[in-house]
C-alpha cells in the first residue's frame, strides 16, 4: 500500500501538535516540555526545520548528540517526530565560504545570510552540501522509533537570478524549445526588437527599463518551480533509499504561485499545508475553505495534513484580533487529519517572538 496519512494515523488517530525547537531552550527543560505536550494531547511534532547550523557547525563536522537525546525523549513519551531536512536555512559558513550559493535578486543584489532562505536553487555547491546533511540525517535516524515522517525543506518558492541560474535556465530552455527559432516564436520576440540569435544572450528576468517580456517571465517561473522540485526530489530519494517505510512531505502555502502544487503533490507521500487566516478579513472563512478544498484536491480526496496554523498571534501583523470560532474544525471537515499549531514552545529569540504556543514562557500549562 502506498504511504500516506494512514501511515501516521492508523496507530495515533487524529494528529495534534506543532513545530518544536528545543535547541532554543536549556536541555534541562526538555523533559518538562515532553510531559506538558503529552498532557495537552500532542502526538506529533516537527523538529529541525531550521537546525542546520546546530547540526553541522562547520563543514563536514556534525553534532547529532542533542538530536539523539531529543528523539529518544520523544519516543519515551510516545510523541512521533516529523523530522525535517534543514535545507531551507543554510548556516552562515555556507554563504561565507561559498558566496556563490547566495541568491541574487532581479536587480543583481546579493541576498546575504542573517535571515533564512539564503540559497540559490541552481547552485551546485548548495546541492552538494544540502544533500550531504540530508544523507547524514537519514543514515543516523533510519529505524529510530520516534521517526514517523520526513519534512523536506520548508515553504518552497525561492528565486535566484545569478549567472549560475542563468546557465541552468538556458539549459532548461533548450530542452523545452529545442532551438532559438521556436523560442523566439513562443516568446513573441519580434515585439520591441527582442529577437535572440545566440543562447548566451538569454538571461533570467532582470531589472529593465520597462515591462519584461511575459513569455520570458512565464518560462522563468516554470524553470524556478522545476529547479526547486528537482531539489525536493533529490532529498526525497535519499530519504526513501534509507527509510522506505517513512512517508515524505513538504509544506505548501495555499495558492502561493511560485510552485506548481499539482506537480509537487504527485511527488510526495502526504500533502501538507500552512494556513494563516487573516482574522480581520470578512472573506477569510471562504478563502480558508477554498484553500482546504485545494489541499483535498491535491491529495486526490485522501486525508492531508494541516502542517502550520496560526491559532492566535503572529509576528507579522500589526494587530492580532482573535481567530474566528470554527477555524480549526474547518480543516478537519475538509479532510485534514492533523491539527497543528505553529509552535508547541515559545521561541526565546528571533522574528517569531510574538507568536503564541501551547505552554506559557515559564513552562506552565495553559488553555488556548
Amino acid at each position: 500500500m502506498k504511504l500516506g496519512m494512514h501511515t501516521l494515523t492508523q496507530k495515533r488517530g487524529l494528529l495534534f501538535g506543532g513545530d518544536y525547537n528545543p535547541e532554543q531552550w536549556p536541555e534541562e527543560v526538555w523533559a518538562q516540555d515532553a510531559a506538558l505536550m503529552r498532557e495537552a494531547g500532542v502526538n506529533l511534532v516537527t523538529v529541525g526545520v531550521f537546525s542546520w547550523a546546530r547540526l553541522e557547525p562547520e563543514p563536514g563536522k556534525h553534532d547529532f548528540g542533542w538530536l539523539d537525546r531529543l528523539l529518544d525523549l520523544m519516543a519515551g513519551h510516545d510523541i512521533a517526530v516529523d523530522l525535517a531536512t534543514p535545507t531551507a536555512s543554510p548556516p552562515p559558513w555556507l554563504g561565507h565560504r561559498w558566496p556563490e550559493t547566495l541568491p541574487v535578486d532581479e536587480s543583481g543584489t546579493t541576498l546575504w545570510y542573517g535571515a533564512r532562505n539564503q540559497f540559490c536553487p541552481s547552485s551546485s555547491v548548495y546541492w552538494e552540501r544540502s544533500l550531504d546533511i540530508v544523507t547524514a540525517l537519514a543514515d543516523r535516524y533510519a529505524g529510530h522509533p520516534a521517526l514517523a515522517m520526513w519534512h523536506v525543506g520548508n515553504e518552497y518558492g525561492q528565486f535566484c537570478h545569478c549567472d549560475e541560474s542563468a546557465a541552468a535556465f538556458r539549459r532548461w530552455l533548450r530542452e523545452r524549445h529545442g532551438d532559438l527559432e521556436t523560442l523566439n516564436e513562443a516568446w513573441g520576440t519580434t515585439f520591441w526588437s527582442q529577437g535572440y540569435g545566440d543562447w548566451e544572450e538569454i538571461l533570467p528576468p532582470r531589472t529593465a527599463p520597462y515591462i519584461i517580456n511575459p513569455g520570458q517571465r512565464l518560462d522563468w517561473r516554470r524553470f524556478c518551480n522545476d529547479q526547486l522540485l528537482a531539489h525536493f526530489r533529490a532529498q526525497r530519494d535519499v530519504l526513501r533509499a534509507r527509510t522506505p517505510e517513512v512517508p515524505v512531505t513538504t509544506n505548501f502555502m495555499g495558492f502561493f504561485k511560485p510552485v506548481d502544487a499539482w506537480a509537487w503533490a504527485a511527488e510526495e507521500d502526504v500533502v501538507a499545508n500552512d494556513c494563516y487566516p487573516e482574522p480581520g478579513d470578512p472573506l477569510t472563512p471562504a478563502r480558508t475553505a477554498l484553500t482546504h478544498d485545494l489541499m483535498r484536491g491535491l491529495a486526490e480526496g485522501r486525508p492531508w495534513l494541516l502542517m502550520e496554523q496560526a491559532t492566535t498571534a503572529v509576528n507579522w501583523r500589526p494587530h492580532n484580533p482573535a481567530q474566528a470560532a470554527g477555524a480549526v474544525p474547518l480543516g478537519v471537515a475538509a479532510g485534514a487529519r492533523a491539527r497543528r499549531g505553529r509552535a508547541v514552545l515559545l521561541p526565546v529569540a528571533g522574528l517569531p517572538l510574538r507568536r503564541r504556543a501551547l505552554p506559557r514562557g515559564d513552562g506552565a500549562a495553559r488553555r488556548s
